[in-house]
C-alpha cells in the first residue's frame, strides 16, 4: 500500500496460466484497484446497498417521532396572494426536542377544504418568503392551497424584515424531512380546511431531494415534485462530490457543507464507521426508494451547472412509470429557467386539486 498526499491504492494482482494447444503460455493479469482516500476505503463506501441496509433504513422511519409538540402561533398576517386574500400563520412547535419554524398560508374565501403544498426551499440560507415562494404565486395559482413553509434546523424563516430562527444544527435532507413532517402534522391538528387527502410536496435543488424523502416517508402524499437536487449518493457524480470532500475541497452544492460536517468528516477521524456512513448516504437517496414514490415530477438542465443532469438520469432509471422525470436542454436551475416545467407542475396540481390522484 502506498500512500501521497492522503490518497492511498492498495493493486491486488491476478496471474493465470492459460495454457495454449501449441505448448505456448500467456499469461492474464486482473487488476482490481481499491480506493483508499484520507483513510477511508470508498469500494466499500459506495457498494451498491444490500436489501437489509434499505430495510434497516425504512425501519428508523418508521420509529422516528415526528408528532407536532408545543404548538404555539407566534406571527399573523393577512395579504394578497396573486389576486386572492390569504392568511399566514407562522408557527413555533418542537421536533427531536428543539424549536422548529415554519409558515402556513391559508385562503380567506373557503367554502369547503382546499388540497395542501408543502413547499420546500433550495440553498442554505433558509427561506424568505417574497424572494422564494411569492414570485411563483400566479404561475402555479399557489393560493388555492394551504400552503406549508417549513425553515429546516438552523435556519430563518424571513418575512418583511422580521426573523423568525430555528434551533438546532442544519441537518441536510435527514433533519430537514423530520422538520417538514412535523410541521405537517401540526397543519393536520390545527387547521381545518387542510384536506389531508390531498397532499404535494414540492422543493427546489436541497428541498427537491427532501420532497422525495418526504413522500417516501408519508403515504400521505400524493403528490411529489422535485427540481434540479441529488437523488443518489451512491452514484458516480455525488462519489467525486464526497472523494473530493474526504481531501478538503467542498463543492458548493446546497447542504453539502454542513453533511461533510456531520457525517464525512467523523468518518475521516475514525469517529464514524463505514457501516453508519453508508446508512447516512442510504438515508439521503430517494432512487433507491424509488418504488415507493408517489405519482410525481423532476426537472433537471441537461446542463446545470451545479448539480449534472445524471441524478435525475438515475432517477428516472429507477423511478416508477407513474413518475416523470423532465431533462431540459437549456442551462439553468431555477424553476422559471426551465420552459413549460411550470406548466407541468401545475397541470399536475390541477389533477390534485380535482381529486383526481
Amino acid at each position: 500500500m502506498k500512500r501521497a498526499g492522503g490518497y492511498g491504492v492498495a493493486v491486488l494482482l491476478v496471474l493465470g496460466t492459460v495454457l495454449i494447444g501449441c505448448g505456448e503460455a500467456s499469461t492474464g493479469l486482473t487488476i482490481e484497484e481499491e480506493r483508499i482516500v484520507a483513510g477511508v476505503d470508498l469500494n466499500q463506501l459506495f457498494a451498491p446497498p444490500t436489501p437489509q441496509e434499505r430495510q434497516q433504513v425504512l425501519d428508523d422511519w418508521a420509529g422516528q417521532d415526528v408528532a407536532a409538540r408545543d404548538m404555539q402561533a407566534v406571527a399573523q398576517a393577512s395579504f394578497r396572494l396573486g389576486n386572492l386574500p390569504v392568511t399566514m400563520t407562522i408557527w413555533h412547535h418542537t421536533v427531536n426536542g428543539q424549536r422548529h419554524v415554519g409558515a402556513v398560508v391559508v385562503p380567506d374565501t373557503l367554502i369547503e377544504q382546499v388540497p395542501v403544498l408543502v413547499w420546500l426551499h433550495g440553498g442554505e440560507e433558509g427561506v424568505r418568503l417574497e424572494t422564494d415562494v411569492w414570485p411563483l404565486a400566479d404561475s402555479l395559482n399557489l393560493a388555492r392551497f394551504v400552503l406549508v413553509i417549513p425553515a429546516f434546523r438552523g435556519e430563518t424563516l424571513a418575512y418583511q424584515g422580521l426573523l423568525f430562527p430555528t434551533e438546532g444544527t442544519p441537518d441536510p435532507w435527514k433533519g430537514d424531512v423530520a422538520d417538514a413532517l412535523a410541521l405537517l402534522n401540526v397543519v393536520v391538528q390545527q387547521v381545518p380546511a387542510a384536506d389531508t387527502g390531498r397532499i404535494a410536496v414540492l422543493g427546489i435543488d436541497r428541498g427537491a431531494t427532501t420532497a422525495l424523502l418526504m413522500a417516501v416517508r408519508d403515504a400521505r402524499i400524493r403528490v411529489a415534485i422535485g427540481v434540479a437536487g441529488l437523488t443518489d449518493f451512491f452514484g458516480d457524480f455525488m462519489q467525486q462530490v464526497i472523494e473530493e470532500a474526504l481531501l478538503g475541497t467542498v463543492r458548493p452544492v446546497p447542504g453539502l457543507q454542513a453533511f461533510t460536517d456531520r457525517v464525512l468528516v467523523p468518518l475521516r477521524e475514525g469517529q464514524l464507521s463505514i457501516a453508519e456512513a453508508r446508512l447516512a448516504l442510504l438515508r439521503r437517496s430517494p432512487v433507491h426508494f424509488a418504488d415507493l414514490l408517489p405519482v410525481g415530477q423532476w426537472h433537471h438542465s441537461q446542463n446545470d451547472p451545479f448539480i449534472p443532469a445524471s441524478e435525475a438520469e438515475r432517477l428516472k432509471a429507477a423511478g416508477p412509470a407513474w413518475f416523470q422525470v423532465f431533462l431540459y436542454e437549456e442551462a439553468g436551475y431555477e424553476l422559471q429557467d426551465l420552459p413549460n416545467a411550470l406548466a407541468r407542475i401545475r397541470m399536475l396540481l390541477d389533477e390534485l386539486e380535482a381529486g383526481a390522484l
